[in-house]
């Protein structure tokens, strides 16, 4: 029994070395390929990265590439030279070939996602040498044909902010991108269609459809009482929360806007609210919201805010602001607006301008504040609601939002 176990060690040690030299694939990353031979000499795969001395008869060579690189060295010009094969480690851009003979040597290399990188390179005896791959990413052409005349695709990987753009001419737009799965939003660049969120897969050079649904401006006065049932008609944080009063307690980051589609489609409206600073930082609304993270952001703020009293307006794109506008608010119309005393706002967006005025509910004295004014068109309809960015604390009374030329009219 001793003598049948030693020979089949033998047996076993003499085969490995021989499947070692005659194997075509590669090891290493999932979906690796071996690169493509021009040889018919055996190949060795080299599964460690180990450094050896170079000598009078061998040369050795290190190749730089992205870690997960199947790697390629096979001989051109060298009598009975066998090539050699290797994966870069994980952790590690390069790997090294030894033991070559001197001659002519092509370099080639393939990488998920990349096309494959080749060079070549003379080896010397007794000469360590070196050469660097450069992996060209493989991308697919993906058309987008849509209804509108004119707009942006805003694109990125799914779960990720949508910072990318491409443009939207006579129907079509085009992106050029590697393998992997896309969420994107089409914002029509023309009035009278709904913003569209997609997402989609590219594997292939693709050419896709995708509709936008036309709007219907939004003519219903919006006009909430203040409940534990209206709270659910609306989208908007947990914390924030209906008092005994029918007043909203506002405090803590987020967005309030209208799940009601009737309600999510103004252009030109009058927003006429009773607010109270709770803590003098500022109050915030949304205006012509398309969702929680693209919107334009209204403050007016008080005197413990980073910018005490200015009425300023931001556009919020994939939750990222980005400031606009600000005017100053003078002293006598902050007196109306000391912490912990509610005031009357009244804004009035027309096009892309805002017109602000405040109301002093003590003494009745009306101050307008200024005019704030979008020149780059980013919104041209949406939801009104409520925002809240930073450490603000609030209360809401009455809040109406009218539209149509009588609720316009001063």
């Amino acid at each position: 029994m001793r003598i049948r176990n030693t020979v089949l060690v033998t047996t076993l040690q003499l085969l490995l070395p021989l499947s070692i030299v005659v194997g075509q694939r590669v090891g290493g990353g999932e979906g690796s390929v071996a690169p493509t031979r021009k040889t018919t000499a055996p190949v060795k795969i080299i599964t460690k990265y180990i450094t050896k001395p170079v000598t009078p008869t061998t040369g050795r060579l290190f190749v730089a590439a992205e870690p997960n690189a199947v790697l390629l060295v096979e001989a051109k010009n060298v009598r009975n030279a066998e090539a050699q094969q290797g994966t870069v480690p994980a952790g590690r851009r390069d790997f090294i070939f030894n033991d070559l003979k001197p001659g002519r040597y092509r370099v080639a290399g393939t990488l998920p996602g990349y096309h494959e990188a080749e060079t070549e390179i003379q080896i010397k005896a007794n000469v360590s040498d070196s050469v660097t791959l450069n992996f060209e990413e493989i991308l697919y052409t993906l058309t987008i044909n849509t209804n509108i005349k004119t707009g942006e695709v805003r694109y990125g990987l799914e779960g990720q902010p949508l910072t990318r753009v491409a443009t939207i001419q006579n129907q079509t737009g085009q992106l050029r991108l590697p393998a992997g799965k896309y969420a994107f939003e089409i914002a029509p660049g023309e009035f009278g269609y709904k913003p569209r969120r997609d997402s989609f897969s590219l594997t292939k050079d693709e050419s896709l459809q995708f509709t936008l649904d036309r709007i219907v401006l939004s003519e219903k006065t919006l006009s909430p009482t203040w409940t534990s049932a209206e709270l659910q008609g609306w989208e908007m944080p947990s914390a924030w929360q209906a008092d005994a009063k029918r007043s909203l307690l506002v405090k803590g980051r987020g967005v309030g806007i209208p799940r009601d589609a009737r309600n999510r489609y103004y252009k030109d409206f009058r927003l006429e609210t009773n607010v109270k600073m709770t803590n003098g930082v500022a109050i915030s609304f949304a205006l012509r919201a398309q969702d929680a993270q693209n919107y334009y952001l209204f403050q007016l703020t008080g005197e413990k805010s980073d910018e005490p009293y200015v009425i300023r307006l931001l556009v919020v794109r994939s939750g990222v602001p980005q400031r606009i506008q600000a005017i100053p608010i003078s002293r006598s119309a902050a007196g109306a607006m000391t912490a912990g005393r509610f005031f009357n706002l009244s804004l009035k967006m027309v096009d892309y301008d805002i017109t602000v005025q405040i109301t002093d509910s003590q003494t009745g004295n009306p101050y307008t504040l200024g005019v704030l004014t979008d020149a780059d068109h980013n919104f041209p309809v949406g939801a009104v609601g409520i925002a809240v960015r930073d450490n603000e604390e609030s209360v809401i009374e009455r809040f109406v939002v009218c539209a149509g030329s009588q609720c316009l009219s001063d």
